[in-house]
């Protein structure tokens, strides 16, 4: 009977699983699975680092609505994978990751590579498992693929011991607990609600004299965007939708409402409908001033929030509730009875909002070097429906964050909760890959270009045609000079400012000029929309190398959420915003009325 190498077999575990496409780093512990991938047809994209692969899979995953999957080595290249999987696994991505592993009878002997998926990814993925058995490589294969695409999705880990899992070759029918080939004709059923449910949700939105909707990434991995608008337009809903979920409907509709804008809308909703969005941090905690009932669908119990006043709470499928939802609004009549006084209110917010961000815009449209807020103007004024967008900047991707009006689902990728930088060039890769007809826009900072600069390369190796947008303040946080610490950050001693500061506006486009990139080097305000149609224009990797202020103040730094980040500096020797916002309003506030020191 014919015999296969695990390799082999598990190759074609992927394959069954619809794999198309891996990203990673080759090594020896793992190089039998990428051997054979090649060998099946898998496309291969190897990255320059590890961190990279796991954030092209991430987008790739994200946009595809499918597992993204990435490989690396044992020990340092499973650990060089470490950031991404916390930043897929807080933002909720399905993601299947195959790590190599040292010899099984090597543990604990000084064996080379040796490290434990297992023990090390356990906080930051929904499971990792080390496979002894060669003849179950192929079971955890299948279910790393169901369990991530299992709501709450997230990533899965499975770490092969080199020895133990490609000692020799084995029969195909010594697998254990495995069926080879489709095990099931079609997807499993999406979960609907009890339709008296369905029924009192738009009761109590068509009743509501202020309702609205706070959607979020349940929306794109649902595929429910149609059905939102519709339900939305039927009952004359003004709506907000968060992160991956961005864009499913055309934000620049009557009835969206802008981030920035929320907070009012919010305070003077009477019914909210609170759908498919893991609220955290971002959105804080759901602690939001409001009187309004809420209505909680959400595809996991755990996203359920029980510190909100909750009238209705469904757990099932957010398309497949919204389904039933429209079918029950097509039924009962909708009274949209004075729903125009409270859309015209809402659309009144909105405008003057958007005005507000022109206006600030205009104000520094002329500067040098260029400010963020000019820049995001721009940059959004640009924006088609056939375009991607990476955030990757702490200061410019919050000011475009704010003037972007997204034109489809899942246009707006960024690290979410995980807020690390250096992400965009390696998502930017699996986005393209992902939407190949997409024009695709990296909005990075100078750091991040410094954390995974070389995987530039790797976008030019595979001619992916990336524009890199370098967002160059020479700052690795602009504008707490002037806000907290003095010039050259005098608070905290002479030689300070050299750990905040950058080299001064270093040439990146030449830096990459040589690899083949299209370059371009922006310092005039008039050239950066010039600048970006050459760069889209080349059908090359791009890199723009903007020259920016480094003394923009990020909103962060004035939030409530930044307090104990200056609590601790000397009152007299701050700078008098950071003073007067943290020290003398923000700490007696949370320290019922004492005073720092007291």
């Amino acid at each position: 009977m014919t015999k296969y190498w695990p390799a082999e077999l598990a190759v074609k575990a992927l394959q069954e699983e619809g794999v198309e496409v891996m990203f990673g780093i080759l090594g020896g512990h793992i190089q039998a699975i990428i051997d054979y991938s090649y060998r099946a047809g898998i496309k291969i994209i190897m990255t320059r680092h590890e961190q990279a692969a796991v954030h092209a899979a991430d987008g790739y995953a994200r946009i595809m609505r499918k597992p993204g999957v990435c490989f690396a080595t044992g020990g340092p290249g499973m650990l060089n994978m470490i950031t991404g999987i916390h930043m897929a696994y807080v933002s909720r991505t399905p993601m299947v990751f195959l790590f190599g592993g040292h010899k099984e009878k090597e543990s604990h002997r000084g064996a080379v590579q040796e490290a434990y998926a297992a023990d090390i990814c356990k906080s930051i993925t929904k499971w990792t498992v080390r496979v002894t058995e060669p003849e179950m490589a192929s079971y955890f294969i299948r279910k790393a693929f169901k369990d991530a695409m299992t709501p709450p999705y997230g990533p899965v880990g499975i770490e092969f011991p080199v020895d133990t899992f490609n000692f020799e070759p084995i029969e195909a029918s010594s697998q254990i607990a495995y069926l080879p080939g489709q095990w099931r004709e079609t997807a499993p059923a999406r979960q609907a609600t009890d339709p008296a449910y369905a029924q009192r949700a738009v009761e109590l939105l068509s009743k509501a004299k202020r309702p609205f909707i706070i959607a979020g990434e349940g929306v794109h991995w649902s595929n429910a965007a149609s059905q939102l608008q519709a339900l939305a337009e039927k009952l004359q809903i003004p709506f907000n939708i968060r992160r991956l979920g961005r864009g499913a409907i055309p934000e620049d509709h009557p009835l969206s409402i802008s981030g920035g804008a929320r907070k009012r809308v919010i305070e003077e909703a009477d019914v909210v409908l609170l759908l498919g969005l893991n609220v955290g941090y971002l959105e804080s905690f759901g602690e939001w001033k409001t009187n309004a009932q809420f209505i909680q669908l959400q595809s996991c119990a755990d996203d359920v929030l029980p510190t909100l006043p909750t009238t209705l709470e469904i757990v099932a499928d957010p398309g497949m509730v919204l389904e039933q939802m429209l079918a029950v609004s097509n039924v009962v009549d909708a009274d949209n009875t004075g729903k125009d006084i409270w859309t015209g209110q809402v659309r009144d917010i909105q405008g003057k909002f958007l005005q507000r961000m022109t206006e600030e815009a205009v104000k520094v449209s002329q500067d040098a070097p260029i400010h963020p807020r000019w820049l995001s103007k721009v940059v959004s004024d640009i924006i088609t429906p056939d375009m991607t967008l990476v955030f990757d900047s702490f200061t410019a991707s919050t000011f475009l964050g704010e003037h972007l009006l997204a034109k489809q689902g899942a246009q707006v990728l960024d690290a979410g909760l995980s807020a690390a930088f250096g992400h965009g060039i390696g998502m930017a890769i699996g986005a393209k890959l992902a939407r190949p007809n997409d024009r695709v826009l990296v909005m990075m900072g100078d750091a991040g270009v410094g954390l995974g600069g070389g995987d530039i390369e790797t976008a030019v190796r595979y001619d992916i045609p990336v524009v890199y947008l370098v967002y160059n303040d020479s700052a690795l946080a602009a504008g707490l000079e002037q806000y907290a610490y003095g010039e050259n950050f005098r608070v905290l001693g002479s030689e300070a400012y050299k750990g905040f500061r950058l080299t001064q506006d270093v040439r990146y486009d030449q830096m990459f000029a040589p690899l083949g990139c299209h370059v371009e080097h922006v310092e005039s305000p008039a050239d950066i929309a010039p600048a970006l149609e050459r760069a889209f224009a080349s059908g090359k990797t791009a890199v723009i190398n903007l020259i920016a202020t480094r003394h923009s103040q990020h909103p962060l730094y004035e939030s409530a959420t930044a307090r104990e980040m200056f609590w601790h500096l000397p009152a007299d020797e701050v700078e008098e915003p950071v003073r007067k916002r943290h020290h003398e309003y923000l700490y007696p506030k949370f320290h019922n009325g004492k005073k720092i020191g007291e």
